[in-house]
């Protein structure tokens, strides 16, 4: 019991550390000197909002990724419709 207990509680723990890298993934994704648009693409897509929304934003990063002047009002949308 104890060893399933640890094992448990490594795997908590692994889902932890993931969970950290893929914020601090998503964050400099989003950060407009280091903007990655598969990256935050990939981020709205896995995220609870509509497929609306989703679609809509998703065409802000490709329009971004076009036309770097963009890239900033981009990160703002995204950052405030996954209210980060």
């Amino acid at each position: 019991v104890n060893g399933a207990a640890a094992a448990v509680g490594d795997a908590a723990s692994a889902a932890g550390d993931a969970a950290g890298a893929t914020s601090d993934d998503a964050m400099a994704a989003l950060d407009p000197a280091t903007f990655d648009a598969v990256k935050v693409k990939a981020m709205i897509d896995g995220s609870a909002l509509n497929d609306l929304t989703k679609t809509t934003l998703k065409a802000q990063v490709d329009n971004a990724a076009a036309n770097p002047d963009l890239v900033e009002a981009t990160v703002t949308a995204i950052k405030g419709a996954l209210g980060l």
